[in-house]
Formats: C-alpha cells, structure tokens, sequence
C-alpha cells in the first residue's frame, strides 16, 4: 500500500495510478478537471485522456453565462484532443439565447461524437429556473457507430422523424420534460424507451413509435395525444401512464365519436387500436389512466392478446367487461394488481351495454392484489369474477392504498393487509 507523500514542490499524488486519476477526473467539471493542467505536464496528458466530460454553466460565476460557455467549449475542443470517453454531460443555463445555445452546443456535440462517446447527457444545469421558459431548440442530427445512451431532457425536438438509424448501437433513449414535434421515433437497436416528465406531444396527430428490439417501455406523464406503438415482439416490461393531460379522453365514452368538435375521441383510429396492440408480447404490463381516458377501453374492442403476459398491475379506468377481455385473454397471467383507491362504478358507459361471459378458467393466475379503501359493491364484483375464473379466495389479497392509484409499483409504498 503506497502512502501520498506531500513534500515540497512535489505533486502528493504522483504515487497514484493513471487510471485512479482519470477515475477522479471524471466526476469534475470541464472547467475545473483542465485547471489541474497547471499542476504539472502529468495532470495535462491525465486530463486529456479522461473518458468522462462534464460541461455545465455555474450561474453565480456570471452574468455573461452564454460568453463564458461558448469560450469553455471551444477551449475544450482545442486542447483536449480526441480521445475516447464513455460519457459527456452538457448542462445549459436557462435563460440564454437559443440560438448561442443551439450554435455552441452544435460544437460540443459535433466533438463528443468524434471522441467515440457511448453516453450522451444533455440537459438544464438547474431544474427550478426552466419554468415559464421555452426549452432550446435540438436539431442536430445524431450519427455515430458508438452512442449506446442518449438521455435528453428539457429540449425541443422539432425533426420530420426522430430516426436513429445513424446510431446502429443505440440501446437507450430517455426523454424527459421535452417538446417532441415529430411524426416518428424509430431505431432497430433501441432496447430501452422513457418518455415521462410532462413531455409536450402533438395534439393533432400520434408519433409512431417504431422499435422492434425494445425491451423495456415507459410512457407517462405527457401533454398530448397518446403515441401510436407498432408491434414490439421484444418487449418484457412496459409502464404505460395516461392522465388529465394526455388528451385522449371523452366524457361520452363513444367510440364513434361525441358532438364534441374538440373533444380528443375524433383522433382515435378506425381500426386496429392505439396501445394494446404494439404491448400484446409484453411479459410485465402496467397500465395506469384517469377514468375518462378511452384509449385502453377502446382498444380492448379489437381483443388483443397478451400471449406472454404474466404480471399486470391496473388502476381504476376498467369495467367489468375490460377486465373478463384481459383475462380471458391472458392466458399465461400469473400474478393481478388491481388499485381502485377511486374506483366509481364498473358498469359505467360501455359496461353496461353488453352481458359479461365468462366460459374460461385462469389456470396460472396465482396472485390477485386488490388496493382499496373498503370493500364495497364495486369490489364485490370484481370478486366474483375472479372466483367465476376459478380463482380461490385464499390466492385474493385485498390491500389498503397508502400511495396514489396512478402510481405505476415501482413508486409504491408497502400496504396494509384488509380482511375479507
């Protein structure tokens, strides 16, 4: 074990490493990992060898924030070379002109592209000032044999389609809090999608979703009509979220249409459905919506079926006749999550407009989770149909809600156990 030696005039960390150094380099940002150059010629070869760059504006160091990045990106283009790195992280400070932001970040990430970066962050350097502000407009088209990992946040996307086949190894793809203007967002390499964060989508046309390798899907929280998903024979786990902002909700719950001219049941497809087709070989499904939202319901009317499903969690937007269609076809369910904290009726509009049959069995459903504040009539129902399915009642736990029904399980809190 070397112990750091800090005589005079000599660098106490000249024991260490390369690697341990650049390690430590790479949590620092741009400005301050090149101030280290000034230690000794070492710390300049150290520095530009570091796979990791971070470049982000302090709003307290000054007022010509926009100058003082513009001059840091073009020192660290100049000096540090071209070598590898793993990761980049670009912050922006709110509040500056666009188009410098747009023409410097150009630069930047004209650069980490040519560094061979795997990881490409861009985002707000503080989170709190974005409010009442457009986000900068992105419209650099990104092409690189090495980009595994885009994580976009706060930016505006106004692209003819969002197509990463310039990025063949592209695996993740994150979007939060973004202004998404295109018609489509493909990649045959995409593994992973989020798309959360209060996004801004169309209201007057759905951006196709095109990713035939996802595995893993989430898409919640946006303003907008809902995305139309291709299909998605890959797919393992997906977190769908639909509340009062996504605008596919009708107080009629007419499938052909209300006398409503704005009311956002009109943009819903003629045929083929929205969601539950592109989700149908999801083995983990959750699905989670305000009850005046119809996409779900209405896309039940095409009758997809979940061949490899077996887990899904629900929220209280089903009837009756939704959840007998789920089951019915599931035929591999192995565990049921219902949370009807604000369940009203299960016969409401559609559900009461034709008899409920039921002639299967749910042979693997082993689990049943039921969320609620009591067990009134609403749930009585559900219960019945569940033991019509042959489920027995010792495989049915009622639970009380300690976290919003719109919470999708992984931001759940554990319950307490009701009696039946």
């Amino acid at each position: 074990m070397h112990t750091v030696a800090s005589g005079s005039g000599e660098d106490p960390f000249r024991v260490l490493p390369d690697e341990l150094l650049r390690h430590v380099l790479s949590f620092l940002p741009a400005d301050d990992a090149l101030q280290t150059c000034v230690l000794d010629t070492r710390w300049h070869d150290l520095w530009r060898r570091a796979t990791s760059l971070i470049l982000f504006f302090d709003k307290r160091s000054s007022a010509c924030s926009c100058e003082r990045f513009e001059q840091l990106a073009k020192l660290v283009t100049n000096l540090s070379g071209h070598s590898p790195l793993v990761k980049c992280e670009i912050n922006v400070y709110p509040g500056d002109p666009p188009e410098a932001f747009t023409n410097t970040t150009k630069l930047l990430i004209d650069y980490v592209l040519a560094c061979q970066t795997e990881e490409l962050t861009l985002s707000p350097v503080d989170v709190e000032d974005i409010d009442g502000l457009d986000p900068p407009i992105f419209d650099v088209p990104l092409i690189s044999q090495h980009l595994k990992t885009i994580d976009l946040h706060w930016v505006c996307l106004e692209f003819p389609g969002l197509d990463f086949s310039g990025c063949p190894v592209l695996e993740d793809l994150k979007l939060r809090h973004c202004n998404v203007y295109v018609q489509k967002i493909s990649s045959k390499s995409l593994k992973r999608l989020c798309i959360t964060d209060f996004c801004v989508v169309p209201l007057d046309f759905r951006i196709r979703i095109c990713a035939p390798d996802l595995v893993s899907l989430q898409v919640d929280d946006f303003d907008g009509v809902t995305p139309f998903l291709e299909d998605m024979p890959s797919l393992v786990t997906a977190y769908v979220g639909l509340d009062r902002a996504c605008h596919d909700w009708c107080e009629d719950m007419r499938l052909k249409g209300c006398g409503l001219y704005d009311c956002g049941c009109h943009t819903y497809p003629e045929e083929g459905g929205v969601l539950l087709n592109g989700l149908s070989n999801a083995v983990n499904l959750e699905l989670i919506a305000v009850r005046q939202v119809f996409i779900y319901t209405w896309d039940l009317e095409w009758c997809p079926t979940f061949f490899n499903l077996k887990t899904l969690l629900l929220n209280e937007w089903f009837t009756a006749i939704d959840l007998v269609c789920i089951l019915q076809h599931s035929p591999l369910l192995e565990m049921l999550t219902l949370q009807l904290g604000g369940i009203k009726s299960l016969t409401r509009a559609r559900g009461a407009q034709k008899p409920i049959e039921q002639s299967f069995m749910c042979a693997h459903l082993k689990i049943v989770n039921i969320e609620c504040d009591e067990v009134d009539e609403d749930i009585r129902k559900i219960l019945k149909i569940l033991w019509a399915c042959g489920i027995l009642r010792d495989r049915i736990s009622i639970k009380a809600p300690s976290s919003p029904s719109y919470f999708f399980s992984f931001q759940k809190d554990p319950q307490a156990v009701i009696p039946l």
